[in-house]
């Protein structure tokens, strides 16, 4: 079945064959759970809960899709939507929190790395943070050219806005990602 389109598979899932929709997860789960781990953070299984959030939700609104090759730009303004809430969510839980309570979700280093991949680790700790530092906005354009490899029009078609800003989202993310890493780089040279 690799060869048939995603928009051929839902449709055979809408007529109730169920090996389509494996299909569409085996080809999309893993774009999908790494877009939810950039949004959501790698702590507690919140990605791998976005994921089966977002499948079941692909499952049920299935007869909804309309088959015109965006399969693709459908799913990510799915998992993006399930994204939102649950950050919306941890907002207002952290708001009922007491005030001086530590928020141990977003410590930096919560993954110990192996000794012998210590320096890859760091790094792609270090871009991760800087990623997660980035306004939401620019954190999900970027997430979504960079690690789901959309076009600018997919992009404006997730995050339902016009092309040229999604360009500008893209641009002020790298500009800040760059000097982000450039400042880090900075201070580890100065460390040593």
């Amino acid at each position: 079945m690799d060869a048939v389109t995603d928009d051929d598979l839902i449709l055979m899932y809408r007529q109730g064959d169920a090996e389509a929709f494996e299909v569409l997860f085996d080809r999309y789960h893993a774009p999908v759970y790494n877009f939810a781990r950039t949004m959501v953070g790698p702590c507690d299984g919140a990605a791998e809960e976005v994921l089966q959030e977002t499948f079941l939700s692909v499952a049920r609104s299935a007869g909804q899709y309309a088959p015109r090759g965006q399969f693709r730009c459908w799913l990510m303004r799915i998992v993006r939507n399930r994204c939102l809430n649950r950050i919306q969510s941890q907002r207002a839980r952290q708001a009922l929190r007491a005030p001086d309570a530590p928020d141990l979700a977003n410590l930096p280093g919560q993954e110990p790395s192996p000794p012998g991949r210590a320096e890859a680790a760091e790094r792609e700790a270090a871009i991760r943070a800087a990623i997660a530092d980035l306004p939401d906005r620019q954190r999900e354009a970027i997430a979504l050219f960079a690690f789901e490899q959309l076009t600018y029009r997919q992009i404006a078609g997730v995050l339902d806005m016009p092309v040229n800003t999604v360009k500008t989202l893209i641009h002020r993310a790298r500009a800040a990602l760059a000097q982000s890493l450039e400042t880090l780089r900075k201070e580890c040279q100065g460390e040593l």
